[in-house]
């Protein structure tokens, strides 16, 4: 049986991702790096788009 493991491309996700301003070491962020491969996607196991204005600071 094969199966179709795929990279996962944290550079063009975790920009995107409404968890973006936790540190890499903070849940979920943790549990996406320990899992650098995923079956059929190059998303990160927790990624969630970020939606606007979540996560940005006011100036």
């Amino acid at each position: 049986m094969e199966y179709d493991l795929k990279q996962v491309h944290f550079n063009e996700y975790c920009h995107s991702c409404k968890y973006a301003n936790k540190n890499e070491d903070e849940d979920p962020c943790d549990e996406c790096l320990a899992h650098p491969v995923n079956l059929y996607s190059h998303k990160p196991v927790n990624w969630e788009v970020k939606k606007k204005g979540y996560g940005t600071t006011k100036k």
